[in-house]
């Protein structure tokens, strides 16, 4: 299990990463000089929340969750400049930020056990770097989870090919012209008018079996919840799960993969 570091400072509960709680005390002198300014910072994202909204793909039940951030936007006060921050309203069924943050550092180490070094180098857990839960009457959000935001990215919906020709054969998934192929998914092709995004879902379905057998189970793998990080240096192409935990208010996802683990053969 990969540790964090939790704090309590009056009405503000705090859980760290190991790395990015070191990186704070190197730059502060206290925690509480960080959360004073993070105060102000998170406040102005709250009055300017739809300027800085980068939420691609909003729930069909609004849970009150924000996914904010802003190239122009300096960090100046955290370590790190490219942030996102998923802040929540606190809404009974809204997203539950917390296990969010420590199911991704869970994960991160269980890749770093269950994964090959190869396998590793091609799929990794988005980072997260710490987790705020504000329990004051009057503050805009309640929750933030803050992780980092990467640089040379698609989703994995953009994708026209699907995982890349390296990809497939490391992790022995299909192409999606083989998919194509499979009698078992033919049903599957003519009921969804959208054949590109039910190749990529049923891409991302093999994906879960294949972790799933390394005891690495991601409920929420879908072709919207995985990052393509691109490097510009080379052709490698680094695939980011975004949101390891289940939306079990609304299930297709996790009902779908499924559904389906059988039909990945």
């Amino acid at each position: 299990m990969n540790p964090a570091i939790a704090l309590n400072l009056s009405e503000k509960n705090l859980d760290f990463s190991v790395d990015f709680h070191r990186k704070v005390l190197e730059k502060y002198q206290d925690i509480s000089s960080f959360v004073s300014e993070l105060n102000l910072l998170i406040e102005d994202l709250g009055k300017h929340r739809d300027i800085y909204n980068i939420n691609r793909y909003p729930n069909p039940i609004d849970k009150g969750i924000h996914i904010l951030s802003h190239d122009n936007l300096k960090f100046s006060l955290l370590p790190e400049e490219r942030l996102v921050f998923k802040c929540s309203e606190g809404r009974l069924y809204g997203d539950n930020l917390r296990q969010q943050f420590a199911r991704s550092l869970n994960l991160s180490a269980q890749f770093q056990t269950n994964l090959s070094l190869k396998e590793q180098s091609l799929l990794q857990i988005c980072p997260t770097h710490f987790y705020l839960r504000d329990r004051h009457s009057s503050a805009s959000f309640k929750e933030v989870l803050v992780m980092k935001r990467l640089t040379h990215y698609i989703d994995f919906s953009e994708a026209e090919l699907g995982f890349d020709a390296e990809f497939c054969q490391v992790f022995q998934i299909p192409s999606l012209a083989e998919i194509s192929q499979k009698p078992q998914f033919q049903i599957h092709l003519q009921i969804d008018r959208d054949r590109q995004r039910q190749l990529l879902k049923i891409q991302t379905a093999y994906l879960f079996k294949r972790l799933k057998q390394r005891r690495l189970t991601i409920w929420s793998l879908n072709q919207k919840n995985i990052l393509v990080n691109q490097d510009p240096r080379s052709d490698l192409s680094k695939y980011v799960p975004i949101d390891p935990t289940a939306d079990w208010i609304l299930p297709i996802t996790p009902i779908y993969n499924a559904a389906n683990y059988w039909l990945c053969r």
